[in-house]
Parts: structure tokens; sequence; C-alpha cells
């Protein structure tokens, strides 16, 4: 017999708790609301990729031309996912002010959404929901409306992947279900690659706390793993048709070369500002892009790879300096317009590490979870300008960790009870 899943905590005197996925998800309308009405921080012009690549999908029928006005072709820079929703809205909303109020709006909705499921993700990493109801009030201060860029999406559909793995574990057929978690998992890597190191670990983590049986526990993650290499297979397989390579993503040698040379800035912010971008990356440079046209994105790629790690090879102190600023600053992002969300960060972080320390104490085994995550998924993002936007789709396993050690502190923990 499969072990029953953790028990949620008996039910406090606090009379919204009952109620918790409503009211946080009406009270994480309010900053979006207000962010809508006085705009910072977010644009859908040039420098944006993903717009961009919406907006030629839309117009021409092409996923492509990621860098106007120079037309590069068919593109792999960026996962297609968010892209394709792009698309769509510019084919149903057609007037620019009602697309921009599309995405907009549906950002607003996507990041309440969020903070309505973190109690019940909560209760089923930790059996307990009081965790989850903090981590949302506090996701509250943290949201930034980005609609150029995936990550609301990206942590939203995370976060419901937690809890479709949490419920889907004990039913039968596991094959099926195992399949559906693996659809949902690969759609995931089509919004953010990297989203693999939270999935999968997500779903073994699972398997173990719960003690699922060795023989269900295969048929599950096996049918996992076959669902991410069918949903990507579709991607990958139109790649390699047009450049005879199989790849996800053809950016990492764009990231890094722009990322490490001798104008590179630690964070994106200063990096704008010294007109690096200008300089190096295809987005702010006209003769680049035309480059990556000629030799195509896979080449491009490669050479710009290579040219990366050749200026790392021949300067390491300044590599090591810009990499250690670019650590502390995926932890602790670079404030921007709106300045306080970047603030709330900080402060989220700081109050993560009493958590995590808390919850290995108690031998819980979604500690061992967030270790793995904060030691791996971050690495990538280590060698490259820093950006809040790298920190958001990880950000709800530092709200868990921060709100399991605010839970606790005794008067809240008194008044939670």
């Amino acid at each position: 017999m499969n072990s029953a899943a953790p028990q949620t905590a008996p039910a406090t005197p606090l009379a919204f708790r009952g109620n918790a996925a409503f009211v946080l998800f009406m009270a994480a309308l309010v900053p979006g609301i207000i962010q809508l009405f006085h705009p910072t921080g977010f644009g859908f012009g040039q420098g944006f990729e993903m717009p961009s690549i919406a907006r030629n999908l839309a117009e021409h029928g092409v996923y492509g031309n990621p860098f106007p006005p120079v037309e590069t072709g068919p593109t792999a820079v960026v996962p297609p996912l968010y892209p394709l929703i792009l698309a769509a809205l510019i084919r149903i909303f057609r007037e620019p002010a009602l697309i921009v109020f599309a995405a907009v709006f549906g950002t607003i909705l996507v990041n309440a959404l969020s903070a309505a499921m973190l109690p019940r993700v909560s209760a089923a990493a930790l059996g307990d929901d009081r965790p989850g109801i903090v981590a949302g009030l506090l996701w509250v201060g943290c949201m930034r409306l980005m609609p150029q860029w995936d990550f609301s999406c990206t942590m939203a559909a995370m976060l419901l992947f937690c809890l479709f793995t949490a419920r889907s574990l004990s039913r039968d057929p596991a094959i099926a279900w195992g399949g559906a978690a693996g659809i949902l998992a690969g759609l995931l890597t089509l919004l953010n690659p990297a989203t693999l190191i939270m999935s999968v670990p997500w779903t073994v983590f699972l398997l173990f706390s719960r003690r699922i049986r060795p023989a269900r526990a295969c048929w599950y993650a096996g049918a996992l793993l076959a669902g991410v290499a069918v949903t990507n297979g579709v991607w990958v397989a139109r790649n390699y048709r047009i450049w005879h390579a199989p790849v996800l993503r053809t950016n990492f040698g764009i990231a890094v070369y722009t990322s490490n040379n001798p104008c590179a800035q630690p964070s994106l912010l200063r990096h704008q500002r010294a007109g690096c971008d200008e300089a190096t990356n295809p987005s702010g440079n006209e003769s680049e892009a035309r480059l990556m046209r000629t030799l195509g994105e896979v080449e491009y790629d490669r050479r710009r790879t290579a040219d990366a790690m050749a200026w790392i090879h021949a300067n390491p102190d300044r590599f090591r300096q810009l990499t250690r600023a670019r650590i502390f600053e995926f932890w602790f992002p670079v404030p921007l317009e709106p300045v306080y969300p970047a603030y709330v960060i900080w402060g989220v972080t700081i109050l993560s590490i009493p958590g995590l320390i808390a919850l290995a104490a108690r031998r819980n085994p979604f500690a061992w979870y967030i270790s793995f995550v904060w030691l791996v998924y971050p690495l990538m993002y280590y060698i490259v300008v820093s950006s809040d936007r790298y920190r958001y789709p990880l950000l709800w396993t530092s709200l868990l960790a921060a709100g399991y050690f605010v839970a606790r502190i005794p008067p809240l923990h008194r008044l939670l009870r």
C-alpha cells in the first residue's frame, strides 16, 4: 500500500485560513493594478526578443527575427511557448493598446494565481499550509510586472506542476498520470528549460517522501520523463530541420559573450548604462545581428561561446570578480523601478536561511529538495549579467522556506495554530 500524503495541520482560528487562496488572490491583485496604472520596468519595444518573435509570428507566421530591424530568420534564442502566447494575444486583440493591456492584465492574474497556490503547495511539501500562507503574503510584496518575459507564467506553471504531481502520484493508472505530468513538465521547459532542475527533483522528492512503492514509482517516473521527451521532441526536431543540430536554445553564446568581455559589468542595469549591449549583443548591435544572419544561429552561438571562453581564460581575475558580484546579485537583486520588490526579495532571502536550517533540523525531506535546487539552478546565472527576472522562477522555494521560519515565530505560531 502507498503511504498517505502528508496531513495538513488542523484549522486555525483565523477566519481567513479556510479561504486563504481567495484572500491571497485578491490581495495579490492590488500591487499589480497599482503597477498597471504607474507603469515602470516593462515594455514591448526593441531589445525584447520574445515580443519581437511574437509580432513576427503573428504577422508572418514565422517563429523568427528576434532582433529587428535586421531579419535574422528562424530562431531558437528563446524557448517557444511564451512568444506563442503573446502571438495569440496579438492575433486576437490586434490594436497595440489592447494587446499591451491584455498581456499586462494577464500577468497580474497569473501573479495572483501564484499567491493563491502557495498554501496548497506548502501543504503538499510540508504537510502544513501555514508556511504557504505566509509565503503568499510575502509574494504580494515581491511581484513585478514584466509581461515582456515569461517569468510570471513560469512560476505559476511550476506551482501548478507541483500540485498536479502531488495529487496524481497515488492515482491509477500510474503510467497515464505520469505521462500527463511529463507533458506538463515538458511545457514548463518550453517556457524555461531550467525548470527541469526543479520539476524532476520535485517528483523524486515526492516519490521518496511519500514512500511510493518502487514499481509504481518507476512507472510514474518513466512515463514522466517520456512525456518531457515527447513534448520537447517536436521543438528539437524543428530546430534540427533548420540547423541540422539537436538544440533547445541558441542563446548560450550570446549570453556568455555579452556578459564576459572587456566592457562587461556585473548587472544588466550597469551593463546597459555602460553601453555594453550596444557593443556586443545582436539586440543592440546591427552588425552582430547581420553576422548572426550570415553564420546562422547555431554557428554564431558556437563562435561567441568560444570568444567568451577565450576571454575568461585570458582574464581570470576579472571573471572571478564579475562572478562574485553576480552570485550576490542573484540572491539580492539590484533594485529597479519599482524598487520595493527587490528589497522584499532581499528580506525573503535572509528569512529563508533560518527556514532551511529549521527544516533540516527537523529532518524534513523538503530541506534536501531546497538545498539541491538552490545549489544547482543558479549556476548558469552566475556567469551572465544579473537580472531580477532570473530569480523569480526559483523564488517560490525561498518563499516557502521563509514562510516556514516566520510561521514558527511564537506569536504568529499561536495565531496560526
